[in-house]
């Protein structure tokens, strides 16, 4: 029994796609403050209204991430015919995009 692989391109699909879905209650703002769902850092747990302010902006920003991810895939899907390296590079390039849009969000708490 082997495992199969699954294609790069899906993988950020996916991704990008749980990350527009788990960021859209936080854009709308229906998430109350917590400690399982949501941007929890300390700033966030201040006041109500600074759990809302930061978490409907974190949430939009983790929907940019996720529709950039997706837009990844979806390019890579299109391309099948690709150098060996550029889905490896896709792949890679999550992190440094996801620690940018966590600082971002950091930023914006600590100026608030």
């Amino acid at each position: 029994m082997s495992i199969p692989i699954v294609p790069p391109a899906t993988v950020l699909i996916w991704l990008g796609a749980g990350c527009i879905l788990g960021s859209l209650p936080l854009c709308l703002g229906w998430v109350p403050a917590n400690r399982l769902y949501g941007i929890r850092i300390a700033a966030a747990f201040r006041s109500e209204h600074h759990w809302y302010t930061i978490n409907r902006y974190g949430g939009f920003r983790f929907l940019y991430f996720g529709a950039g991810v997706a837009a990844m895939g979806l390019m890579l899907d299109h391309y099948p015919q690709a150098p060996f390296w550029l889905p490896i590079l896709a792949l890679v390039a999550t992190l440094p995009l996801l620690l940018l849009t966590v600082r971002a969000i950091e930023r914006y708490a600590a100026n608030l």
